[in-house]
């Protein structure tokens, strides 16, 4: 059996057509024999978020039952040294990237067995080597398959679809059978020998089962909500149109409080200069679970990523700023040593000051590796929480013209606030306010307005009148105690064409386990438990990857919500949250600016805890459930108070 996924239209598609009619015609009758004797599964356009290389054209992979052999037509050699050439080479399993260039032959070059390929994304011609990226990309899916736990060897070869022919050992010109694609990827490692006898293999049988059945070989389908993010991204905003008019002037600041639309402006603008201009921009948040989120929106609508291609790429920015370092030989290789990291951004900055690094050598280290550095624009997520070093550093490393900047106003969580203008002209600055909730249906709005005045919280927003109805629940019970709630609120969500995806669970830190280098949640253990998989995000190895499933709840910390959304949200012990986030600031000094406003340290700490709550607070769209662990306490009787005041939608569950 030969399974394609991926979206059809795409030149890598084409390719991936050609790669299973080529197998077909090697192996006649394999496209149909049972899973059980061949499967073989090419994933198109896969995503592999975290990892050094995101974009990878195809990944085949196959595990054969039947003796399935190939003739080779260059020279191979096992891992004696020895030519394997003398007779067919056996076929067990395969795991090999492909890259695919559709360059014309004045865009290829062959230096030695390296292959180059001529680009233009800003105007001018510059050469990339096609076979490091290939290598990257090998690399990149024997770590994502690492990461489940999956060892096995990994391969790699090029398709030039538009080449008549092509002498690269790796790599293969149009019109390619099976014969000559399993020998380019053979051809860059090694094959395993028994008794003289030449075999393609990836690894051990059950290895094989595991990586035909990652998540990289199932269809992402989206849901409704999807559906609308997407149509959403690509409508007229003249927002949009006012951020582009002053990229590449100036620096633009998106301002706006939790849910007025700050990271789909971003996306939106990012989308808009990649179909109009091919531009390849770069949005940068500290939030893993956001960017997960986003990498999920790109993934179903295909936006690549590539130097050549241009596309949007996203990020988190201390791993980001981490390469950045390595390149400036402040750590050795891939040392990520985190409680070094403000330490290392003033070091980066110092060495701009003093001159010990000059434009041209950034230029350098930029076109030196491309896919990690080379970026049009450079879109910043909740950029008012980004301490002093890594908006000085960022603002070194790209010129600021090239710096878009979305605001969140109030919802400081990482120190004080950040001062991206800071040696910036005025007049080369522009600020570009977002009055209205977007997200947020109005009786959300309403609610949330209401408990941010009672709170002290400067959280305002004007309703979207377009955007009625939305309820609010307040659970006083465990969660695990209202499974008649759960099973409302999920019928709910299914009522109105949603899928398990489009539910949002967060979780305080105190309901998160850890054991043998992973983590869990325990609402994760009991919706699964009910019959609901999840994507635990509270584990960092989940956030690497996005929910593939539609059919899989998101559960977050608290601290990782911000910027996401959900059609349900359910905020498990927030009482509990809030009352944590009060006392981590006890546990600190006041600021400068709390000790000038004469705040006592109680009051900042109340203060702390809901500017943490309002970031929570605003990310449903339509249903609110907050659970709460102790009805009687400071935080609970704020919120049960104000459930009093709107009786036509909030309501108490006990």
């Amino acid at each position: 059996m030969i399974e394609l996924f991926g979206a059809e239209g795409t030149s890598e598609y084409r390719v991936a057509v050609m790669v299973r009619n080529a197998l077909e015609a090697l192996w006649p009758g394999v496209s149909t024999t049972p899973h059980e004797q061949d499967d073989i599964r090419i994933a198109v356009s896969t995503k592999l978020a975290g990892y050094k290389v995101q974009d990878i054209d195809i990944v085949l992979a196959g595990r054969l039952a039947r003796q399935r052999y190939f003739r080779p037509t260059r020279v191979i050699r096992g891992s004696s040294g020895n030519r394997l050439n003398a007779q067919p080479i056996l076929v067990e399993s395969f795991v090999i990237a492909i890259e695919v260039k559709d360059h014309a032959d004045n865009f290829v070059r062959i230096i030695d067995d390296q292959v180059e390929v001529r680009y233009s994304r800003d105007g001018s011609l510059k050469w990339k080597s096609a076979t490091d990226q290939n290598v990257s990309q090998m690399h990149a899916v024997k770590d994502y398959l690492a990461d489940m736990h999956v060892d096995v060897f990994a391969r790699r070869c090029m398709v030039f679809p538009s080449l008549a022919s092509i002498t690269a050992p790796s790599a293969v010109a149009t019109g390619f059978n099976g014969h000559q694609l399993l020998t380019a990827a053979s051809t860059s490692s090694r094959l395993l020998e028994r008794r003289g006898q030449g075999v393609l293999s990836a690894g051990r049988r059950e290895n094989m089962e595991r990586v035909l059945a990652a998540p990289i070989f199932r269809v992402t389908i989206p849901t409704r909500l999807d559906r609308e993010r997407m149509e959403r991204l690509m409508s007229i905003n003249p927002a949009v149109d006012e951020v582009l008019a002053t990229l590449g002037v100036g620096t633009v600041f998106v301002r706006g409080y939790g849910g007025t639309g700050k990271t789909v402006l971003i996306l939106q603008a990012a989308w808009k200069i990649f179909r109009q201009e091919g531009k390849r921009s770069l949005i940068l948040t500290y939030n893993h679970a956001l960017a997960a989120d986003m990498r999920r929106l790109t993934a179903l609508m295909n936006i690549p990523a590539s130097v050549e291609e241009g596309g949007i790429r996203i990020g988190t920015v201390m791993s980001f700023l981490y390469k950045w370092f390595a390149r400036l030989h402040l750590i050795d290789g891939d040392e990520l040593d985190y409680a070094r990291y403000p330490e290392l951004c003033a070091s980066a900055v110092e060495m701009f000051c003093e001159g010990a690094v000059r434009r041209d050598d950034i230029e350098e280290i930029v076109a030196s590796d491309p896919d990690a550095f080379d970026f049009d624009q450079i879109f910043v997520d909740e950029g008012q929480d980004w301490p002093e070093g890594e908006t000085a550093l960022l603002k070194e490393l790209y010129s600021p013209t090239r710096l878009c900047v979305a605001d969140g106003v109030d919802q400081l969580t990482r120190g004080q606030r950040a001062n991206w203008k800071s040696g910036l002209p005025r007049e080369a600055c522009k600020t570009l306010p977002l009055p209205t909730c977007l997200r947020l249906k109005r009786n959300l709005s309403l609610f949330v307005d209401a408990l941010a005045k009672v709170t002290g919280m400067g959280w305002e927003a004007e309703p979207n009148p377009a955007a009625g109805g939305g309820e609010v629940i307040v659970l006083c019970r465990p969660y695990g105690q209202a499974k008649d709630l759960h099973d409302e609120i999920v019928a709910a969500l299914h009522a109105d064409g949603n899928s398990a995806v489009d539910m949002l669970f967060c979780v305080p830190p105190t309901r998160v386990n850890e054991a043998g280098g992973r983590r869990d949640s325990d609402m994760a253990r009991l919706l699964e438990g009910w019959g609901q998989p999840c994507w635990d995000g509270v584990d960092p190895r989940s956030r690497l990857d996005f929910p593939r499933s539609a059919d899989k709840a998101r559960v977050v910390q608290y601290a990782s919500c911000r910027g996401l959304e959900g059609w349900t949200v359910v905020l498990d012990g927030f009482d509990e949250f809030l009352d944590w986030a009060a006392r981590q600031k006890l546990k600190i000094e006041l600021t400068e600016e709390e000790h000038e406003g004469f705040v006592d340290l109680g009051m900042a700490a109340e203060r702390e805890a809901w500017q943490w709550g309002m970031v929570a607070l605003t990310r449903p769209i339509d249903t609110l459930v907050i659970q709460l662990a102790d009805k009687e306490s400071h935080f609970s009787r704020q919120l049960i108070d104000m459930v009093s005041n709107f009786p036509d939608f909030a309501r108490l569950v006990e």
